[in-house]
């Protein structure tokens, strides 16, 4: 099964509003999970609300089934959280707004060594949410045994840049990755896949190829790595910035429940295991994305509607 418990409070479709906080009810023993310690009323804290605040007006953005995620965050087990990628930040920024607003914790991140760690504005935003340099699975390890909550894109850029959108919409580019389920399996942690809505057309994928000179700028001056990623274009122009002026699709976020993992000890152990293990969860993982992408229109509106419409007829026009 691709998440446990029962099947009709599983299904239940959940939606918590950005600004409503949910009453905490007492459990028996206190939660370990504590995710990444931030100061709420630090200004950079404040002025990132803020601007997510903005844009969760501009998309539309809610997210779905949270509270199958509020009930593992008062659990005993660490939640590794996995989802599908797109080249910018609104889509995760969106996403861990509302997860602070509402369940009061942040899960620590993992983000590209160059991307997140060389570019203004991105710089910034890694230091003040503890976001983990990729290719550091001891340290990885050890922020979600120490904090209990942590989100990753297994398909890393490979899904969110180097995919063609438009010929492979919401496809999981895990081939290779075992990572994240090594990361579940020795941290004993609970794996949840959200599935993000509205990512892919946030920004119009063209069919021109971004220029090496600007790959070199964003990827510390490594222009070959990324050769050929197509060449993306926001509300004002080509998309440079990260978050800055998306197309005013509908974001949303669903969220699975947690992803069986059979048998773990057997998947530590053996590799053959772990293969088969980690093919199963990216076939569901993959189904449970198709069934989010064509339930859109339960999550649509007219103008997300029309912005898709406006790049399905450039798309047919190869450009």
């Amino acid at each position: 099964m691709f998440w446990r418990g029962d099947a009709a409070r599983a299904d239940r479709m959940t939606t918590w509003p950005t600004r409503i906080v949910p009453r905490r009810r007492p459990s028996a023993e206190p939660s370990t999970v504590t995710g990444a310690a931030i100061d709420p009323d630090a200004w950079p804290t404040r002025a990132f609300l803020a601007l997510a605040d903005v844009l969760r007006r501009y998309h539309r953005h809610r997210v779905v089934r949270l509270g199958r995620l509020h009930r593992l965050l008062r659990g005993r087990r660490p939640v590794l959280l996995v989802g599908n990628h797109a080249l910018d930040i609104v889509d995760p920024l969106l996403f861990l707004a509302t997860v602070f607003r509402t369940l009061h914790r942040v899960p620590r991140f993992i983000g590209h060594e160059n991307g997140w760690f060389r570019v203004p504005v991105l710089r910034e935003i890694s230091a003040r949410f503890q976001i983990i340099p990729s290719r550091r699975p001891e340290e990885t390890l050890a922020a979600l045994r120490r904090d209990g909550f942590l989100m990753l894109y297994p398909g890393a850029i490979s899904e969110a840049g180097m995919r063609r959108y438009r010929d492979e919409p919401y496809r999981l580019k895990w081939l290779g990755r075992t990572g994240f389920l090594r990361l579940a399996l020795e941290a004993d942690a609970e794996l949840v896949f959200v599935a993000a809505l509205g990512a892919d057309e946030a920004y119009y994928q063209s069919a021109i190829a971004l220029p090496e000179t600007l790959i070199r700028l964003i990827n510390a001056g490594d222009g070959a790595r990324y050769r050929g990623m197509p060449l993306a274009f926001g509300l004002l122009g080509v998309h440079l910035v990260p978050g800055l002026f998306p197309l005013p699709v509908r974001l949303t976020h669903v969220v699975s429940g947690p992803i069986d993992l059979g048998d773990r000890e057997r998947a530590r152990r053996e590799p053959h295991a772990l293969a088969d293990l980690h093919a199963r969860i990216w076939t569901d993982c993959q189904r449970f994305l198709d069934g989010v992408v064509a339930s859109r229109d339960t999550y649509s509106d007219a103008l997300d509607r029309s912005i898709r419409g406006a790049e399905r007829l450039l798309q047919g026009l190869a450009l």
